[in-house]
């Protein structure tokens, strides 16, 4: 039987108890009393996730035990993480910091029963169904960039190393002696998406044979977030 001790951690007015296993109490009750979030203002679930990023860098088995306190404390992974966010009302800044601190610990053995439902969603549990339509198009803008800079911000350990890649393949792809003249530039996609001032013109950017990839590639790092987190294949 695991005994659990409580460690409060207090920042900015708000104040969380953590319960985690007496073996790593001493760690965590150490790790909360160096723990600053700053002055602004956050909800108890952003507390936790903040303490989370606080403590990872720092020792793996006392961020595992901060990381099941939280999920016990909103129910995940029975309810979806995106869904506890939804239910209290984050707004996009700290609904991305609660998922890139739930998902930091993605590639840890430990951590591993706190992202997989004991059942699979209801649509994926069907036989029966069945996608009705697949819908695609050229965006006309560069908020692509941004949207997969997003991706690869909160969702790293899932997809990181899919995208680098990806993104040689691409790049490698622009050097082609055949398609250099539509490359100008080239396609130094990790470099665009870690300094987004290093971004070419936007003129460059909306060109088919730049945004049409940078677009699909957009939208497989999706496909694999979604199937990554779902536990199912592709």
């Amino acid at each position: 039987m695991i005994v659990y001790q409580p460690v409060d951690v207090v920042c900015s007015g708000a104040a969380i108890k953590l319960h985690v296993p007496a073996g790593c109490h001493g760690l965590v009750s150490e790790l909360a009393s160096s723990f600053d979030a700053g002055a602004e203002a956050m909800s108890g679930l952003e507390l936790h996730a903040c303490f989370l990023e606080h403590c990872a860098p720092s020792n793996e088995a006392a961020a595992v035990a901060v990381l099941e306190a939280m999920c016990r404390k909103y129910g995940v992974p029975d309810t979806n993480i995106h869904v506890a966010i939804q239910q209290h009302g984050l707004d996009e800044g700290a609904a991305q910091r609660v998922l890139r601190a739930y998902y930091q610990l993605w590639n840890v053995q430990d951590a591993q029963r706190c992202y997989f439902a004991a059942e699979k969603p209801a649509l994926l549990a069907s036989d029966a169904a069945r996608p009705m339509a697949i819908f695609g198009g050229h965006p006309g803008s560069t908020a692509y960039l941004a949207e997969a800079r997003w991706l690869l911000d909160v969702y790293r350990p899932l997809i990181g190393d899919y995208v680098s890649r990806m993104a040689a393949f691409l790049s490698d792809l622009a050097r082609d002696e055949r398609l250099e003249p539509a490359y100008e530039e080239g396609l130094d996609v990790l470099r665009w998406l870690a300094h987004p001032s290093s971004e070419p013109e936007y003129e460059y950017l909306v060109s088919a044979p730049v945004s049409i990839p940078l677009v699909e590639l957009t939208q497989l790092m999706h496909i694999m977030v979604l199937y990554k987190t779902l536990g199912v294949s592709p």
